[in-house]
């Protein structure tokens, strides 16, 4: 379960215009990270199995049939509890290399939720010289401190321009709150770059730094959906692609983001989670659900 995303769905606060405003139409069914055993294939259907685990970008259910091309078998030494991180995955991958990341430059991530730490893991494997992990939170700094982050700051994205302005090569912004956008712009060094991960509902309450223009801050919009669906030689990181690297990288050992699932249930409670999640969604970051659990 992807916490926030799934939240601004429920709450339907968004501005016109928007990706939100074009996807979310109700009823609507939320989530988009699914692993699961497959029970049939189609006649000519090849590589997959009847037993075989899949991953695919499915919304919550319990059962379901999608095309054999939305579904990537998973590998022996891949867990579920593993997998089921994969498009979260992908989308902080992309963020990573759409921010042109060089070997040795510094970077700080804003906001320690389930893609801040995943960006954490990817920046520590990419070979970032310093990796600082803001969010007020203490227990997701100690999990950011665990994945890779050099240095943590239990502060707002405020109190940290005082600590860090100008100091860092690329910085991400991943809360999506409309109070961050403008602080957090302020980390970076002349001619760094800003990449926003949050998307947020409402636009229209954020503002621009006051070095945006002055410093030549350049500003990244991260979206999965803008990743190229089919490798080619001039962009060979198609979203299939960036999957199979993170399952490698977790098979090899290199990344883990099981750690992070803070909360497990099965379907018969999702209601009251929706209704505990609107209420503080502070306290957990992967919220695992387990269809025919009980």
């Amino acid at each position: 379960m992807s916490t926030g995303t799934e939240l601004a769905c429920l709450r339907g606060e968004f501005d016109q215009r928007t990706f939100w405003a074009d996807w979310v139409r109700y009823p609507f069914s939320p989530g988009y990270s699914m692993v699961s055993r497959v029970e049939e294939v189609g006649a000519g259907v090849d590589g997959i199995r009847p037993g075989d685990r899949v991953f695919s970008f499915t919304p919550h259910a319990s059962a379901f049939v999608i095309d054999a091309a939305e579904a990537t078998a998973l590998p022996a030494g891949v867990s579920d509890e593993q997998a089921v991180w994969s498009s979260l995955a992908v989308t902080t991958q992309w963020a990573v290399r759409r921010s042109g990341l060089v070997f040795g430059e510094v970077a700080v991530v804003v906001g320690a939720g389930l893609l801040g730490q995943l960006l954490v893991r990817y920046l520590r494997v990419a070979g970032a010289r310093r990796i600082v992990a803001i969010d007020p939170d203490a227990t997701r700094l100690e999990l950011a401190r665990a994945g890779g982050a050099d240095e943590v700051l239990s502060i707002g994205a405020e109190e940290a321009v005082a600590r860090l302005a100008g100091t860092a090569d690329v910085v991400f912004e991943v809360t999506g709150h409309p109070a961050v956008l403008a602080p957090a712009s302020e980390l970076a060094r002349p001619l760094g770059r800003l990449v926003l991960v949050g998307d947020a509902p409402r636009p229209s309450l954020q503002t621009l730094g006051p070095r945006i223009v002055a410093d030549g801050i350049s500003v990244i919009g991260i979206h999965a959906g803008t990743a190229a669906e089919i490798a080619t030689p001039s962009d060979p990181w198609s979203v299939r692609v960036m999957l199979d690297l993170f399952l490698e990288l977790v098979r090899a050992g290199r990344m883990d983001p099981a750690p992070l699932l803070t909360r497990e249930v099965d379907d018969a409670a999702i209601p009251e989670l929706y209704r505990e999640l609107q209420a503080y969604r502070g306290r957990e970051l992967g919220v695992l659900i387990r269809w025919g659990a009980r």
